[in-house]
């Protein structure tokens, strides 16, 4: 039986090495067709910035059809685990993105103050469509649990983006003055400086952790 010993690892090896092939290929061209389907979302995201949109004058109607037309009008996709956003009358918010352990979709709806011009509202589909659908909820809660502020990151992301598109969604001062108030008033970063010594290095630590932890887990 000695001269088989041999021959008996050698084919124990390769059924390891087998066995491990098989269970890292799927992994790798999930990640692969994970990383295509980011770039595609990029490329559609800097060509849609680049075009000229010119909205009218008047403010949208508060009504669904503004909701669809905004939509199209500036080129925001409906991702594909999203539900197509509703108008809701008595959400005070701008808008709001729900998703429950239950939920097949997010839910997106949007307030009656997002209407106040088509940028605004625009603004207000991309904040919710093209940030907190992409976010994970779940790693959001985790960061809650662990302290590391999972909700004011996410929302920071979210009113960054908007900031960043102002251009392309032809916002006036008056708009952007008022995203970036709400994200000062909200979700300040400058109480990050107001810590002295391993309190300030904790207070950039967790910092550090929330931003790269979630800008990781998001497709944008």
């Amino acid at each position: 039986m000695k001269p088989f010993l041999p021959l008996m690892a050698a084919l124990s090896g390769r059924r390891s090495l087998i066995f491990l092939l098989a269970l890292v290929a799927p992994l790798s061209i999930a990640m692969s067709r994970a990383h295509g389907e980011v770039e595609a979302r990029k490329t559609f995201e800097r060509r849609s910035a680049r075009i000229k949109v010119v909205a009218p004058q008047t403010a949208p109607a508060i009504s669904q059809d503004s909701v669809d037309l905004a939509l199209v009008m500036f080129g925001i996709p409906v991702p594909p685990n999203a539900e197509h956003p509703k108008l809701d009358r008595e959400l005070r918010d701008r808008g709001l993105t729900a998703r429950g352990a239950f939920m097949e979709k997010a839910q997106v709806t949007i307030g009656p103050s997002a209407f106040t011009s088509w940028g605004l509202l625009a603004s207000t589909l991309a904040h919710e469509l093209e940030v907190h659908c992409r976010q994970s909820f779940f790693l959001i809660y985790v960061m809650d649990l662990a302290g590391l502020d999972g909700t004011g990151e996410a929302e920071r992301q979210a009113y960054v983006h908007e900031l960043r598109n102002a251009k392309r969604f032809g916002l006036d001062r008056g708009d952007a003055d008022l995203i970036a108030d709400t994200m000062e008033y909200y979700y300040p970063l400058h109480v990050v400086g107001k810590a002295k010594g391993a309190g300030a290095l904790a207070a950039r630590v967790k910092t550090w952790l929330s931003t790269n932890a979630l800008r990781n887990s998001a497709a944008f």
